[in-house]
């Protein structure tokens, strides 16, 4: 059973790590984009 909620505790940690990497990684790239195509002149 402590075994049991271990993993799960650590698969919930897992998961928001991956969801937020991922969103991370999709804002990264449209910043990346806005950079490229010379939307803002700095």
């Amino acid at each position: 059973m402590d075994q049991k909620e271990r993993k799960r505790k650590r698969a919930l940690i897992v998961l928001q790590i991956v969801i937020y990497g991922y969103l991370l990684i999709m804002f990264s790239i449209q910043l990346y984009m806005s950079f490229a195509r010379g939307w803002w002149d700095l």
